[in-house]
């Protein structure tokens, strides 16, 4: 009779946890945050950018204005190239700066400078393949680290993003993109704006 009960309430529990739909822990989380920029047509960002060549590694500081489906990236450091801008769409990117244009070198395969990173991982946000998520405490910051595989079709080495979501505001911390294993770029959000 005991047994008859418990297995019951356990069937009970098993059931009621079924019925709440969707994942658990840290794979849940990571998919509510995913469908949340899936639905955000309208982003700011101020974006610190390391891109590592190997031989040479350059920094950046990027003010990213996300309309809809277009993307307005515009240099704010080095002094140098401040006010390069970039505009991406559908058509691609264009560069917009006085007749200057951004050269850094390939990071990879046909090429991905800083600017042409951002959206990559924006993207990936709103619709990227999830392989791994773990809790992780940056500072004193609880995020959610998000690992995305990018791997282009033409290339032999893994591409993948990892994002630190704030666990409370959902917001980015940090990102990264590694080719191969290697991170070629590294990101620090400062503020960011959600509509």
């Amino acid at each position: 009779m005991r047994k008859a009960a418990f297995l019951a309430l356990m069937i009970a529990l098993c059931l009621s946890l079924f019925a709440c739909g969707g994942k658990s822990g840290t794979d849940g989380l990571a998919e509510e945050i995913k469908k949340e920029y899936s639905e955000t047509e309208n982003m700011t960002l101020i974006i610190s950018v390391r891109a590592d060549y190997g031989s040479r590694v350059y920094d950046y500081k990027l003010r990213c204005e996300v309309k809809d489906d277009e993307m307005d990236i515009e240099v704010i450091e080095p002094e140098g190239i401040k006010g390069l801008k970039a505009h991406v769409s559908e058509e691609g990117i264009g560069l917009e700066y006085e007749g200057t244009t951004l050269d850094t070198g390939e990071l990879f395969g046909k090429g991905l400078s800083p600017i042409e990173a951002i959206p990559i991982m924006l993207n990936a946000w709103k619709s990227g393949y999830i392989t791994e998520t773990r809790n992780e405490k940056i500072k004193k910051t609880e995020t959610i680290a998000v690992t995305f595989d990018l791997k282009p079709a033409d290339s032999e080495k893994d591409l993948l993003h990892t994002v630190w979501f704030d666990k409370e505001s959902h917001l980015p911390v940090k990102a990264e993109l590694l080719y191969g294993g290697y991170r070629v770029i590294d990101c620090e959000f400062g503020n960011v704006i959600l509509e």
